[in-house]
């Protein structure tokens, strides 16, 4: 089971071992994981030991004081081993996630190459060891618990640098496990525009989470891969023995708004949406009376609603998530349209047509903007985008609308074959040579 540890965090010291490890173990009271450097203030060296340590880490601490070895021009005393690691450690971590403690220490007095570091300084004036852990490891906390707002368009062009994440995870993790499952969560639709479901789910099945947040993640990846498996791609109907142990996965309360409040608000998504999805597919099968399916199409529509609540507080509360929000906005609009014409809806199935189009289109936009040279993503988007406008055409009144309509999606169809032909061609020649 997870030990709820959010991230571990290596703690450099330089003659003030006792204090280091009274911080690791106030560390761990915190829900931080703690690896001690070891060593003598008197190494002339780093081992490699301590340099597997720190890839072990997210973060690092660092207990900068005098100890009377190398002699800096300020007149401070640093440890050799200390110096090492402080010049090792910032080129392996983000500034973000280096904390360095400057105990009886003027932050002005610095080496002029450490001069721009940024640090914390800490008086000791007599004061017993455990108040000046205390004081480290509380101010620790404050600055490693600030939100920092992923870009969730990069996180989607970043397919198989997060890939990469989920593979060192055990070994040598490269992020914290709240940004880990940011990354895993925000992975999801991207996974299956490059097909990689199962390269997905090996590497989950593989790592073995340590806090209960990255587990929850992991474990919404795996049941989404079961459902789309199950249901080839949304695209039959879906068992009745799996509706109910996805169902019983997605009714499961979560909450980790104390930790990440941003996190918390998708976790909620993505929980109702499925919940919709699970309604939706297994109403298609052919056991149900009519008023049966009807009853869990309006199960279904809620659950939709619910989506759409969900991300109109996510646009609320984080502004800079507003333009990726049309990604999913135009999913659930799509299925609310298709939902309500099945409900014999027609106003409403209107509606939601639009703005289904009109999320498709903006996120298209957006995103080949973004990163034009994507074409993998692009082309999934576009698809995606001119299915919206085929799926329009139906409520287009203007004739002259229409007609541009029908031409755009024509040239898109044309260039999709033409591209296809030579695909094909390719492959043709390939079984020859091959034969």
């Amino acid at each position: 089971m997870p030990r709820n540890v959010l991230e571990t965090v290596f703690v450099a010291w330089g003659g003030n071992q006792t204090l280091a490890r009274l911080i690791g173990r106030k560390l761990e009271e915190n829900h931080y994981g703690a690896i001690v450097g070891g060593g003598q203030q008197t190494d002339m060296f780093v081992g490699t030991q301590v340099l597997s340590q720190i890839h072990k880490c997210t973060r690092a601490i660092l207990l900068v004081q005098d100890v009377g070895a190398t002699q800096t021009p300020s007149g401070y005393n640093f440890s050799d081993n200390l110096m090492f690691e402080w010049g090792y450690i910032t080129g392996v971590f983000q500034p973000t996630k280096v904390h360095v403690f400057l105990i009886d220490v003027e932050a002005r007095d610095l080496p002029s190459d450490l001069a721009g570091s940024w640090a914390s300084e800490v008086t000791c004036d007599g004061r017993k060891l455990d108040a000046i852990a205390t004081q480290i490891v509380d101010t620790f906390v404050q600055d490693a618990s600030h939100h920092v707002e992923l870009d969730k368009f990069e996180i989607m062009h970043m397919w198989n640098q997060v890939l990469h994440y989920i593979e060192t995870y055990d070994e040598t993790p490269l992020c914290s496990d709240i940004e880990l499952a940011h990354y895993l969560l925000h992975s999801i639709e991207t996974c299956y525009y490059y097909m990689d479901e199962d390269r997905l789910e090996e590497l989950l099945l593989a790592m073995h989470p340590v806090s209960s947040v990255l587990e929850h993640a992991v474990l919404i990846a795996k049941a989404n891969i079961r459902l789309f498996r199950e249901t080839g791609g949304l695209q039959r109907p879906l068992a009745f023995d799996s509706f109910m142990e996805l169902k019983t996965f997605f009714d499961r309360p979560y909450d980790v708004a104390y930790q990440d409040d941003e996190l918390n608000c998708w976790f909620t998504y993505f929980t109702v949406r499925r919940q919709s999805l699970l309604y939706r597919m297994v109403a298609l099968n052919d056991d149900f009376e009519e008023d049966e399916r009807t009853g869990l199409l309006k199960t279904t529509l809620q659950a939709l609603n619910k989506s759409a609540d969900a991300l109109d507080v996510i646009s609320s509360r984080y502004p800079a998530d507003t333009a990726y929000v049309n990604l999913y906005r135009g999913h659930v609009e799509r299925d609310r349209f298709t939902v309500c014409k099945a409900l014999g809806m027609d106003d409403a199935a209107a509606t939601h047509n639009e703005a289904a189009l009109k999320a498709k289109e903006a996120f298209y936009i957006d995103y080949k903007t973004k990163y034009p040279q994507d074409l993998t993503l692009i082309q999934h988007l576009a698809e995606e985008y001119y299915l919206a406008l085929a799926e329009h055409l139906a409520y287009v009144e203007d004739p002259i609308a229409q007609r541009m309509a029908k031409a755009t999606i024509s040239g898109f169809i044309s260039k999709l074959e033409r591209d296809s032909g030579r695909q094909h061609v390719v492959l043709s020649e390939l079984r020859a040579s091959f034969a």
